[in-house]
């Protein structure tokens, strides 16, 4: 690879995971999963670590979700399972682990890049951050398990609405509906993400990691039967003609 589509670094007890494609929005592809499930692998085996906080390079966008480009190598329902249950894998690394995960978004979220905000604890958004869940525009529903998330965190019908519409929402917005927890200047996004996440590391870390387990039974109650049914739908949609046709289109625009 040209570059290293995900970076990392350690301060002490605290990870920062940068997504790092900025020229395609910080879009994920097969290279950015095979370096997510290293790195996060490596920060998982490590004890002393407590928080990461996940960001995307540049200013412009956090994540825009799947890489149209990759995703139109997935011809079938298998390659749309296999994918869709690797991504899982990895936010459920982050929703279930045992670090305190921090979303530091420096801008936009689009689709499978929201679903990547709904596996992280804390979201904190620059005051330029949009958000959008674009599945239902382009033919097919949430893939990466944030469906189900979404509505356990929202509640039924700001998920439901933010699902049907696929309207973008501002940080205003996301943050009077309770997706974002703060909302913050753009040269202020990371330093608040680092301090909240050192208030965080000097409180006792068996305690911190007894309250994720805690949060963690809260939430994954039936979740593993709820989110497979959901990955189930997105791969029939996956090969159905209204995804290809926006996939089709889509490419024919690059």
């Amino acid at each position: 690879m040209a570059q290293n589509v995900v970076e990392f670094e350690i301060r002490d007890q605290i990870a920062l995971v940068r997504l790092n494609r900025p020229e395609v929005h910080n879009a994920i592809d097969r290279n950015v999963m095979d370096l997510l499930e290293e790195i996060l692998a490596k920060l998982y085996d490590r004890p002393e670590i407590l928080v990461v906080i996940l960001t995307g390079a540049g200013r412009e966008s956090f994540c825009a979700g799947g890489d149209i480009k990759y995703f139109a190598t997935l011809k079938t329902r298998e390659d749309a399972l296999a994918m869709s249950r690797r991504m899982q894998a990895i936010l459920n690394t982050l929703f279930s682990g045992n670090k305190v995960v921090i979303a530091a978004v420096n801008g936009r979220a689009l689709g499978g890049g929201c679903e990547l905000l709904t596996a992280c604890h804390f979201r904190l958004a620059a005051e330029h951050a949009t958000f959008s869940f674009r599945q239902a525009a382009n033919g097919v529903i949430t893939g990466w398990g944030g469906g189900v998330r979404l509505f356990r965190l929202l509640g039924h019908n700001h998920a439901l609405q933010l699902f049907l519409t696929s309207e973008t929402i501002d940080a205003w917005e996301a943050h009077r509906i309770h997706f974002v927890d703060r909302v913050l200047p753009a040269e202020d996004l990371l330093p608040a993400a680092f301090k909240l996440a050192k208030k965080i590391t000097e409180n006792s870390s068996a305690a911190v990691r007894g309250f994720l387990r805690i949060a963690r039974k809260i939430q994954l109650c039936q979740i593993d039967e709820l989110v497979n049914d959901e990955t189930e739908q997105f791969a029939d949609l996956w090969i159905g003609e209204d995804f290809k046709n926006w996939l089709n289109g889509f490419l024919l625009k690059q």
